[in-house]
């Protein structure tokens, strides 16, 4: 009961901001290397100047498992009006939910290798939004995330919301 009132508490405290965030993002896409499988995700963009501090989240199911991938990263931007691009990184932590040892993993340790289903790892990203029909951008971005011995490479296709 206390876990749920503090996971409760966290997520209220949050809406302000999130409110206050110059940009969101949703998106869907596809993983390849070790996934093979679509995933959707949602990103944040908080600007510093030529900078942004970029937090992100990604899911996919695999063997009735759901794959959690969040980034905190630290992206160059470039460019204004019409097309705008970015190129950053920083620290991933990846969780699995519905994860019990079993013989889908066999030999390999678990879905991160580490016999675990939690890990920390990095991505490295970059993007390209196009327009700015009041407030709504179309954009295009590839990443790859690396957690333990998950590696994957992949691209997607979202809308931007905000300024």
């Amino acid at each position: 009961m206390k876990r749920n009132a503090i996971l409760f508490s966290l997520i209220l405290m949050s809406f302000p901001l999130v409110a206050a965030a110059a940009d969101f993002g949703a998106h869907i896409g596809y993983y390849d290397n070790d996934v093979k499988k679509a995933y959707i995700g949602a990103d944040l963009s908080f600007p510093i100047g030529p900078i942004a501090i970029m937090p992100n989240i990604d899911y996919w199911k695999e063997h009735s498992e759901g794959y959690w991938l969040g980034g905190g990263d630290v992206v160059l931007r470039y460019g204004d009006k019409g097309m705008a691009w970015w190129l950053g990184a920083g620290p991933t932590y990846g969780y699995v939910t519905g994860y019990h040892e079993s013989a889908i993993y066999g030999e390999i340790g678990g879905p991160f290798g580490n016999g675990k289903d939690k890990a920390w790892g990095w991505d490295a990203n970059g993007g390209v939004t196009f327009g700015n029909w009041g407030g709504v951008r179309p954009y295009v971005t590839g990443r790859y995330n690396k957690v333990k011995d998950l590696k994957v490479g992949g691209v997607a296709v979202g809308i931007r919301f905000g300024q």
